[in-house]
């Protein structure tokens, strides 16, 4: 994996950007809840899938993968605790059976314990392709949110986290200022 410390020196955020000026806003409609209800679940999901190419599909099993069910592992998500990979699974076979939409979700809930995770993250850290099922792997996920709180211990990260939060003009998560610059500085592979 490339150094991101190093990489956020030249890397560019376009602060009119309407992926950078809807982040706030979205992160500050589950700022204010204590407990997330089944109805946020609902309203959260469309709000994320607003950032993505693709259409949400909401797949709730009664009893099992449901809408109070998700919005129990969201709430235990905002109190702070590290979710199973269990739950996790759970949460994105409910959002499009997608962790890249749960993970958004996670994220605008807890900003400083779930980061986002999608295929130019993937290919970021991994340096593959991002086929679905590589994407699509909690393990994998698990471990992209251990290295962003290794890295996030580093000596080098206080003047990176200082130096994206100015260049978005507004505080966001360390977890937020890692994967934004790993988004950003993605490899494209050709067809």
């Amino acid at each position: 994996m490339r150094n991101v410390f190093l990489l956020e020196t030249t890397t560019e955020v376009l602060s009119e950007d309407s992926y950078v000026l809807s982040y706030p806003h979205l992160l500050n409609y589950f700022a204010g809840k204590e407990v997330i209800e089944p109805g946020d679940v609902v309203r959260g999901a469309h709000m994320v899938y607003g950032w993505m190419p693709t259409i949400l599909e909401l797949y709730p099993e009664p009893g099992e993968n449901d809408l109070p069910t998700a919005a129990g592992i969201l709430t235990k998500a905002k109190d702070g605790a590290t979710l199973a990979a269990t739950e996790l699974d759970a949460l994105a076979s409910l959002v499009n059976n997608s962790l890249v939409g749960a993970s958004k979700l996670l994220h605008f809930v807890a900003p400083s314990k779930y980061a986002i995770w999608d295929s130019k993250v993937y290919s970021f850290v991994h340096e593959k392709r991002p086929h679905n099922y590589r994407v699509n792997n909690v393990a994998a996920y698990i471990e992209y949110l251990e290295l962003l709180r290794h890295l996030a211990t580093e000596v080098e990260f206080p003047p990176f986290h200082a130096s994206v939060q100015a260049k978005l003009g507004y505080q966001v998560s360390p977890m937020r200022s890692l994967e934004l610059v790993m988004f950003l500085n993605a490899p494209v592979y050709g067809g």
